[in-house]
């Protein structure tokens, strides 16, 4: 049987972690965001460090050290192109399929970091490449507390090279993957600006182009209130089989304000399929059909069995960072692993969101979302504990 090949690109870069903050300390309070776009601390979201010293009149070094952050509790592989693409390695058997990761470094000791770690995966990095300058890095700053004991996080970015990445750097080995997995490139902007030019070199290669997005900051800051754009227009969105967001991102892209709503705007503009998280609370789905089966739009919860393992084990808690990015390489696995022996078509959506929710629950439990397995299949023997109770707790449990 022919393995499938998955072609990744987008926002991958070094987190350094900084757990356990208070996002109501005066300290935080004085660096927090007054309105949209004016460069300030925001929980679940993100900023650029030039914009973050720009809206404070301070330096960013100053900024992390009023906010007790002096040396990072941990240092991890971060972004959700990456970290969805390792997960997704891991829970795929690697005689079915093959990742490979496209991006570039810079040539500096956290770009060794991260090729020290990547090394530790299933994923290929053949085509990730380094380049002179500066590798991008996020400030991942975690308040375990905060949503009533859920946590959130977020994150302060430097591009770095990021910034000078562009199609013609991806070059066209990335469009012989069966998968095009496009993850947050609002954080490689030139990758970003060309989006819809990309996805249509896929569709009409015939291949399955599957995207996810982040807090594109860059067009918040340059439109704050009004709709962030992902590809060069709207007509991107009949190019995309799967598009996977959170509930913040989902509601900045349409321009809506309820999700029923946004869900209308998505498939009135030819979208394939699409699920939204929302943190701790609920997932949203639904499919057209054309890649997944047909699916009417569905609310899904949250896998119960990791809050009761959680509160059962506190000391296993780690933080929220990377959950959604694990989530969307939970489906990315599924969708990988079921186009094989499964027509477009007839793959299983509910069963791709199992693996999402599931995913994403056990992120919960690491610090940083990209977890580092003791041997190959460790985390897809984990994950499944969480898969099958998930597949319980709605009701398909033998199906």
């Amino acid at each position: 049987m022919k393995k499938t090949t998955v072609s990744a690109v987008g926002c991958s870069l070094a987190d350094y972690l900084y757990t356990n903050l208070d996002f109501g300390s005066a300290a935080f309070n004085k660096y927090k965001t007054r309105r949209d776009g004016d460069g300030g601390l925001s929980p679940g979201h993100l900023v650029f460090t030039g914009n973050l010293e720009k809206f404070s009149g301070v330096p960013y070094s100053q900024i992390i050290a009023e906010l007790g952050c002096h040396e990072p509790d941990g240092f991890n592989i971060g972004g959700p192109a990456i970290v969805a693409t390792i997960n997704a390695s891991q829970l795929v058997n690697g005689d079915k399929a093959d990742f490979k990761f496209f991006g570039v470094l810079g040539k500096d000791q956290t770009a060794e970091r991260i090729y020290s770690i990547l090394r530790q995966t299933p994923v290929n990095i053949d085509n990730y490449q380094q380049i002179d300058g500066m590798s991008p890095f996020s400030d991942c700053l975690s308040d375990p507390g905060f949503n009533n004991g859920n946590g959130e996080r977020l994150f302060v970015n430097n591009l770095g090279v990021a910034g000078e990445y562009s199609p013609e750097m991806l070059g066209e080995k990335f469009f012989e993957g069966d998968i095009l997995f496009f993850g947050a490139t609002a954080l490689v902007p030139r990758l970003h600006d060309n989006l819809g030019a990309m996805l249509k070199k896929g569709r009409d290669q015939g291949k399955i182009n599957f995207v996810t997005t982040v807090f594109d900051f860059r067009n918040e800051m340059n439109n704050p209130g009004g709709r962030w754009p992902l590809g060069d227009g709207d007509e991107s969105f009949a190019m995309i089989d799967a598009l996977v967001m959170d509930w913040d991102e989902t509601m900045k892209i349409s321009g809506c304000k309820d999700i029923e709503n946004a869900f209308k705007f998505f498939i009135d503009r030819g979208i394939g399929s699409l699920v939204v998280t929302h943190g701790a609370d609920n997932i949203y789905a639904w499919s057209g059909g054309s890649l997944f089966k047909k699916m009417d739009f569905t609310v899904l919860p949250v896998c119960s069995l990791v809050e009761v393992d959680l509160k059962a084990s506190p000391e296993t808690r780690g933080d929220t960072t990377g959950c959604g990015d694990n989530f969307a390489g939970g489906i990315l696995a599924s969708l990988t692993e079921n186009l094989a022996s499964c027509p477009r078509g007839e793959i299983d959506l509910l069963d791709a969101c199992s693996w999402g929710a599931a995913s994403g629950g056990f992120a919960c439990f690491c610090v940083g979302g990209t977890y580092i397995e003791k041997y190959p299949g460790e985390k897809r023997e984990k994950v499944s504990r969480y898969y099958q109770a998930y597949r319980r707790q709605i009701g398909l449990a033998g199906k």
